[in-house]
């Protein structure tokens, strides 16, 4: 039986000292890394070719010669140790990236990067991502399962023309949702800003909704409820026009500002694919809010010439994020109630766990404990559960209690 590698994780190339001043772009490149850790090694021991491919490639402001600080020097890294790991067990996998950029500076930059993987297959484009586009696809092997990363500089981008691309089978997408530019923009009384924006989200209603929700809020909607209907729209289009099973986003926030700079959307076909995306997300949250910490200390520091009194001060200060977990989970349990129907209804929990995990942001070991727990307090019953199993199995049938309430 081909045994499973464990993801290599020695050596990782991300790196916090290559980012001074840019650690929002840490923050989206180490959950870009372990994503891709995972997934690639997932993916390949079905697969035998998985393939990277950077739609808006650069580099931009690297702070090496060797890139180790953009996305595709991230990915081909990923892509070079996961051949390895498999090749020690005995499996020959083609890992390839197909690298676009248009901007002639940067793409001289870009050109240079093949001959220092000689084990990746590296393809580099001169052009317009959407234009190239359809070579891109007649480029791609048909039975290669293929990573696609969407991260424009800005936000004017058709999503239709990108219809091919998200409807490809074995495939998955992140895109790059530059949500502060957008949000600015979608505030714009402006036909052509309009448009644009439609044109980017064309599914979700975002227009209507938004200025009903303004409206309802006497003009004081929060960065928070808007991102909530803007969001919401997009995932809603990339799920449409890629008949995605499931859809899920990680807010990239600024560095000193309780304010969302971008959200990552992730697509997928795949329960496994969700969640392996919030097992990173989860990371890179925590690593977001150390860094973010560290950050807001230093800037502290030095404007008033304090540290220490602003480093005790951050050392007594409360969570946040563990209590946004907190309020996940809870979140998460009430989802859970909601989807189980009451005995003698039934649903698989191998199709429900995706669901909540779709939804809220919550580890798959996480939820797995709170549906025991629903269990041992008699809320929820397993028909099929076998003894000395701690945690609720895949194939197992799970109903809520005749009594129970799905809401609180």
């Amino acid at each position: 039986m081909l045994q499973h590698p464990a993801p290599f994780r020695q050596g990782e190339m991300v790196s916090l000292e290559d980012y001074i001043d840019r650690e929002q772009s840490y923050v989206k490149h180490v959950f870009l890394e372990r994503y891709l850790e995972a997934l690639v090694h997932k993916t390949a021991s079905k697969y035998f070719h998985i393939v990277f491919v950077d739609g808006f490639a650069g580099p931009w402001r690297s702070a090496n010669e060797r890139f180790e600080d953009t996305s595709f020097g991230v990915a081909l890294s990923v892509l070079r140790r996961a051949k390895e790991s498999w090749r020690k067990n005995g499996r020959d996998v083609r890992m390839s990236a197909y690298l676009v950029e248009h901007d002639p500076d940067a793409y001289r930059q870009l050109a240079s990067m093949p001959p220092r993987y000689p084990d990746i297959s590296i393809k580099t484009y001169q052009a317009d991502f959407l234009t190239v586009l359809p070579t891109i696809l007649q480029d791609v092997p048909a039975a290669a399962f293929t990573f696609f990363l969407i991260d424009p500089k800005g936000w004017r981008i058709p999503l239709r023309t990108l219809g091919p691309l998200l409807a490809r089978p074995h495939s998955e997408v992140i895109f790059n949702f530059m949500f502060d530019f957008i949000n600015r923009a979608a505030s714009i009384d402006d036909p052509i800003v309009a448009s644009g924006l439609t044109e980017l989200i064309p599914y979700g209603d975002w227009k209507i909704k938004l200025d009903e929700a303004e409206h309802a809020a006497n003009g004081r909607l929060t960065s928070d409820e808007r991102k909530a209907i803007l969001v919401g729209a997009f995932t809603e289009s990339l799920a449409r026009l890629g008949n995605y099973a499931y859809v899920a986003e990680t807010t990239i926030l600024r560095p000193l500002k309780d304010r969302p700079l971008y959200c990552l959307c992730y697509a997928t076909r795949h329960p496994r694919g969700i969640e392996v995306f919030r097992d990173c997300q989860v990371k890179a949250l925590e690593e977001q809010s150390k860094t973010r910490a560290a950050t807001k200390v230093k800037h502290a520091a030095t404007s008033s010439g304090q540290g220490e009194f602003f480093e005790s001060f951050h050392d007594m200060g409360p969570d946040a994020l563990t209590a946004f977990l907190a309020k996940e989970q809870s979140q998460a349990e009430r989802s859970l109630l909601d989807l189980i129907p009451v005995a003698p209804g039934s649903i698989l929990y191998e199709k429900l766990w995706p669901q909540v995990l779709e939804r809220h942001i919550i580890r798959l070991p996480d939820l797995n404990k709170i549906a025991a727990g629903l269990r041992d307090d008699g809320t929820l019953l397993f028909p099929d559960w076998e003894k000395r199993r701690r945690v609720p199995q895949p194939k197992y049938r799970v109903q809520r209690a005749s009594g129970s309430s799905s809401t609180y």
